[in-house]
């Protein structure tokens, strides 16, 4: 079986991470978690995977006495979350991802199993060059499930360039937002400018902006550019902001995910 690290990666094949989401935002980022344990490094990774409590509190900055409680409502909700795939010629496919959870009801007992369907296990491990990679670590302070969905297109999409565009039918789809904010200013508001306000200023290694692309007057897709993050107080795309005698070039060449010091 296999452990979980902060510094672990995530893989994700491209199909998986354009699906329609319905996790909430909760459950997703503790699903993101999970996959970071997988080792990817094995031909047949095991589908189970170890965590320790300590490092699901870690990642969500849980405090309190009631955390234990809070970890049993979501541990469980992984169990009732149902995954919409785009599969080809044009049929959809859904899926429960994982499919069996256990942990210790004692404060010592650290350990937390979960396992995952073996259906979805090669679109989680493979590495090949239309999958993403990213590290976990940067999804520590996304707290609104639209960030963490939009950070991962973003990832996707940056090793082919540093723009990509997605229509507002499609965006909608992947954010499980058809039937929310049918209005655009409050899509807008609610899950654009949220999510690049988590990205830019949640200690992610990339920075993001977007830009609303129209037909006439109606918006109908949406322009994101997205760089690597220079230093810690880079949180504009428009006005990068390296450490201060330092080139671009030294500290892209010395950041490091779970390191913000160069």
């Amino acid at each position: 079986m296999n452990k979980f690290d902060i510094s672990n990666y995530v893989v994700q094949s491209n199909d998986l991470i354009t699906s329609d989401w319905k996790m909430d935002r909760t459950t997703l980022k503790l699903f993101e978690i999970a996959v970071a344990a997988i080792d990817t490094s094995k031909e047949n990774p095991s589908t189970e995977v170890i965590l320790k409590k300590d490092d699901i509190f870690h990642m969500f900055n849980a405090e309190g006495s009631d955390k234990y409680v809070r970890f049993e409502r979501h541990v469980k909700k992984l169990l009732k979350q149902v995954v919409d795939l785009k599969l080809p010629n044009e049929r959809v496919g859904a899926l429960i991802p994982v499919t069996y959870v256990s942990w210790g009801k004692k404060e010592t007992d650290q350990r937390v199993v979960i396992r995952f369907n073996e259906l979805i296990m090669p679109q989680l491990v493979e590495l090949k060059s239309r999958f993403t990679k990213y590290s976990i670590s940067n999804l520590i302070n996304l707290t609104s499930k639209y960030a963490i969905v939009i950070y991962k297109l973003a990832k996707m999409e940056y090793w082919k360039g540093s723009e990509c565009t997605y229509s507002i039918k499609a965006l909608r789809e992947i954010t499980d937002t058809v039937n929310l904010y049918s209005r655009f200013d409050n899509f807008e508001k609610k899950v654009l400018v949220q999510a690049m306000d988590e990205i830019n200023n949640g200690h992610t290694d990339i920075v993001m902006s977007y830009e609303k692309i129209k037909e006439g007057r109606r918006v109908v897709a949406i322009r994101f550019h997205t760089r690597d993050r220079l230093s810690y107080s880079d949180t504009d795309y428009d006005n990068p902001k390296p450490i201060k005698g330092l080139t671009d070039e030294d500290v892209t060449m010395s950041f490091d995910d779970t390191n913000w010091e160069v």
